[in-house]
This record gives C-alpha cells, sequence and structure tokens, in this order.
C-alpha cells in the first residue's frame, strides 16, 4: 500500500540517495533540499511503500495563483507503479483547495516517462527554450572583460524594454529564473525582485541592450542569466561583461527563447560567442502550464 506524506529532516538521506541515482550523480536536489524543506510556502512531498521511501516531488508557488511543480524523482527499481502519478494527483488536488488558477511545470526533451505524465494530466505545452551554458574551463570564460557603458538599470525602465522585447514574445510571455518559469506579466516587479541585477547599455539616452542576473536556484557556483535581449552588439557586450563578473563561478547558464515561428535575437551571438548547448541549439526545455 502507497502513502503520502510531507517530508521531513528524516527523509534527507533517501532523498539524496534517489537523487544520486539522476543526471549521472549531478541532480541539483541535495543542493536545495534544505531550503525546500524550510520554504513555508511550498512542501516536498514523498511516497511510502511498505515503509520505504520510492519517490518524492515538491509544490510552491512562483507568484501569487501561480503554482509550481519540480523535483519529481522515483527510485529506479520504482518506476512505472503510478507513484509519479499519486503524487501528481495529490499536488493537484491542493492547490485546488487553495485556488491557485494556474499550474506550471518545467521538463527536458529526453524525459519521456515525465512528459507522458504531464500530458495525460492535461498540461499543455505553452513555451519553449533552449538550455546553454559555459563551463569554467570553456574558452568564452576567457574572454570577459569589464564594460564602460554597462550601467544598472531602474526597475520601471527594466520592465519596460521586457514587455517590448522579442524574447518575451518568442516565450510566449515567460520569464526564466533559473528551470523555473514565470508569467511575466502577471507581476513584473515581483518577478525582477528576485534578480540580483539589471545591467543595461544606453545609447542617446535609450536603453539598447539589457541582461537580467538571478542568483541560481541550484547551486550556489553557478550564475543564472534569466534575460538578455537588445540590439546586437549591446547583447555581445553585456555577456563579456557578465562573464568576467562571474570569474569565480562554476557555471554560466541560461534559457534562451525558441519555437516553431520565432527566437530571441541573443541565440545568434551566443552561438557565434561559441557558447555550448546539449541539444544543438535546438529547444529542449519545456514548459507546460494547466488549470487546477
Amino acid at each position: 500500500m502507497m502513502t503520502l506524506r510531507k517530508a521531513t529532516a528524516a527523509d534527507k538521506p533517501r532523498i539524496t540517495e534517489i537523487s544520486s541515482q539522476i543526471w549521472d550523480g549531478e541532480d541539483y536536489v541535495p543542493e536545495v533540499l534544505d531550503n525546500w524543506l524550510a520554504d513555508p510556502s511550498g512542501e516536498v512531498i514523498v511516497a511510502i511503500v511498505d515503509g520505504k521511501l520510492i519517490s518524492f516531488a515538491r509544490r510552491s508557488y512562483l507568484l501569487p495563483g501561480y503554482a509550481w511543480f519540480e523535483g519529481a524523482r522515483t527510485d529506479p527499481a520504482y518506476r512505472n507503479t503510478g507513484v509519479a502519478q499519486e503524487i501528481s494527483r495529490y499536488f493537484l488536488e491542493a492547490v485546488q483547495r487553495e485556488r491557485a488558477d494556474r499550474i506550471g511545470l518545467s521538463t527536458y526533451i529526453d524525459n519521456e516517462a515525465s512528459i507522458h505524465i504531464i500530458e495525460k494530466n492535461g498540461f499543455r505545452k505553452v513555451a519553449s527554450y533552449v538550455y546553454i551554458e559555459a563551463a569554467h574551463d570553456a574558452a568564452i570564460r576567457r574572454e570577459g572583460h569589464p564594460c564602460d557603458r554597462v550601467q544598472q538599470v531602474p526597475l520601471e525602465e527594466a520592465i519596460e524594454f521586457i514587455l517590448n522585447s522579442k524574447s518575451l514574445h518568442a516565450s510566449h510571455g515567460h520569464f526564466p529564473h533559473s528551470w523555473k518559469f514565470s508569467p511575466f506579466e502577471r507581476d513584473p516587479g515581483l518577478v525582477l525582485s528576485k534578480m540580483e541585477h539589471l545591467l543595461g547599455i544606453k545609447e542617446s539616452g535609450r536603453l539598447i541592450g539589457l541582461l537580467c542576473v538571478g542568483g541560481s536556484l541550484r547551486s550556489k557556483g553557478e550564475c543564472s542569466i534569466n534575460f538578455i535581449d537588445g540590439r546586437a552588439d549591446a547583447i555581445e557586450e553585456l555577456l563579456r561583461h557578465i562573464i568576467y563578473l562571474a570569474t569565480d563561478t562554476r557555471l554560466v547558464e541560461m534559457m534562451v527563447p525558441k519555437n516553431e515561428a520565432t527566437q530571441a535575437p541573443a541565440l545568434l551571438s551566443l552561438q557565434q560567442m561559441g557558447f555550448t548547448v546539449w541539444n544543438d541549439f535546438a529547444p529542449d526545455v519545456f514548459v507546460y502550464e494547466r488549470q487546477p
């Protein structure tokens, strides 16, 4: 018989054990688990069979009324047992009680089993991204330098730029923060309040490029570029500037929107500069949503 309950600190060793079998042992969950367990706005649910923890997942709220599901993991020995479906059903019922008006989640293209469950539960793909990174030993990491034209951008100016950007259009209105994605127009100020830097370049008083950096939600050793758009030369200058600032980080990562019809302007610059991708610059991270 399967039972579901809220995770406690005593579950950490078993959760970490399951995570060690994900992503070739490089799963991010152990690094964020303490924060997850301490976060009063969300909960980690575990599934127990015959006294053994076999699966877990987390839910929270990115914005008021906008629920987010993440971190679903199952012991490989218990896959295809329906446990993920049971946790999903529990989460859906919970957010319905809490009167959330929309639920979101993201997944990688190779995660076919999860995509099957996601779509079976009525989620619809609403945005797609290319995951791009530069590890510490990548050639591009040696090409960063400070740019005198880069300046901090006031919040309202950043909001206006993003709302009118090709990137936001290509993402169907979603703003990434690592592997989480918020509907930007729902509360632009709250979304950007989670950013550490709003950096821009102006020409004749007009903003021609904007880059938003937020702390990584997965690892303290990572720099997460959450938005970059503008004129090609400004994009390149902003990227080289942030690479310089991120000299000591293990990884610089970003999600760049691309779909069948359009893509973010930065994608070509990133390709030309030698950033690394996992899927030949084709979309490989998908955002799904549904109503409760």
